[in-house]
């Protein structure tokens, strides 16, 4: 749900105002059906229920009856930032979904706090691999568990091995300067009738 709301918060956050169609359509060719396991068809579910919480606004467009657009309230821009902080800050080996969803808006932090966040996550990942070999141990030493069951946390092991590789090249990246993140000149140039906040340092959102 985490995953699934962060990123309808930010496809709206880059195009406000945008309609239904167009968010739908941005997010497919993100694959987010594929790697975020989300619904095409649940995607304007998503967005009425966000609006029907109070972080989304939805406007009616005068020249285009019953064409509604989205743009993000005060609180909607307030859980788009608690969402990514909680999925960039926190590392989930069952779900790699979040973090491969809070990528999509690092840009939208400053470069200090995503270096920090990385560090952060080096450590928690570095911290997993030195207590799996234990897990395994519990699972072989217990006659009621099936000795098959030590391959699921070898699985996951292998994915959180496989992540602090990344996150250690990744961290050397960004501290080299990579990527362009909050209140830094664009890297790159969006498309034609983007409307988009990169380079924006974030303001507290306001009532």
């Amino acid at each position: 749900m985490s995953t699934t709301r962060l990123l309808l918060l930010g496809v709206v956050r880059i195009f406000q105002p945008a309609y239904g169609y167009q968010l739908r359509r941005e997010l497919l060719t993100w694959d987010v059906q594929q790697w975020a396991n989300i619904n095409p068809g649940s995607i304007y579910t998503g967005l009425r229920t966000l609006a029907k919480h109070g972080y989304l606004q939805e406007l009616e467009e005068g020249d285009r009856p019953g064409r509604t657009s989205y743009k993000l309230t005060a609180d909607g821009e307030t859980e788009y930032f608690t969402l990514l902080r909680e999925l960039l800050w926190n590392v989930d080996s069952f779900h790699p979904d979040r973090m491969q969803a809070a990528l999509s808006f690092l840009w939208s932090l400053r470069r200090d706090e995503v270096l920090a966040a990385l560090e952060a996550r080096i450590v928690k990942l570095e911290q997993q691999q030195k207590a799996e070999p234990f897990a395994e141990r519990q699972v072989l030493e217990d006659p009621g568990t099936p000795n098959h069951v030590v391959e699921m946390f070898r699985i996951v092991d292998a994915r959180a091995t496989g992540e602090l590789e990344w996150t250690r090249a990744f961290h050397q990246r960004v501290t080299d300067g990579a990527y362009s993140f909050a209140g830094e000149p664009a890297d790159w140039q969006p498309y034609p009738g983007m409307v988009t906040h990169w380079g924006e340092i974030p303001n507290p959102p306001t009532n």
